[in-house]
């Protein structure tokens, strides 16, 4: 007996159906960058977030303002965070997400909400002072800004949508 399969024929003599196979763009991200940081470790983070916000199609001015954002957030982590913090850096659907974490004793908590948590940042904003702009600032670059307090530390989610 001679049996005759089709070209697109299993060996069950069923279709195979479509001879492509469509890769899940998930499939084409590179892991998520998780690293710890300390004061010296700054500029390398820059770098590696530049890198990992281009390599994901963040253009500029959006690129820089990211960055910075994510600066602002992992400089707050050394200076009121115990001196170091973590990042997770992670390649979404419809964006970047970057968590950034500390150990430290948390920001005071203020009247008024922001995204959905008990920080007021433009009240903690003083105008005569030379620094405390970092999380109004990373406010306003990033797309979303989240801020999680608990009694291990302080949690910031930054988003950067992509086109």
């Amino acid at each position: 007996m001679i049996l005759n399969r089709g070209i697109d024929s299993d060996d069950y003599g069923g279709d195979r159906g479509p001879r492509t196979n469509p890769r899940d763009p998930a499939q084409d991200r590179p892991p998520p960058l998780e690293l710890p940081f300390t004061i010296g470790d700054l500029a390398r983070l820059r770098h590696q977030v530049t890198r990992r916000a281009e390599n994901a199609g963040l253009c500029d001015p959006r690129l820089g303002d990211f960055v910075l954002a994510v600066h602002e957030v992992a400089s707050n982590a050394i200076v009121h965070g115990g001196g170091k913090g973590h990042i997770h850096l992670d390649h979404t659907d419809d964006g970047l997400r970057c968590v950034i974490t500390d150990n430290g004793p948390g920001l005071a908590r203020q009247a008024g909400p922001l995204n959905g948590h008990d920080i007021d940042i433009d009240s903690a904003v003083d105008d005569e002072a030379e620094n405390g702009r970092g999380l109004w600032l990373a406010e306003a670059l990033a797309d979303r800004l989240d801020i999680t307090v608990g009694d291990t530390g302080t949690t910031v989610t930054l988003v950067a949508l992509l086109p």
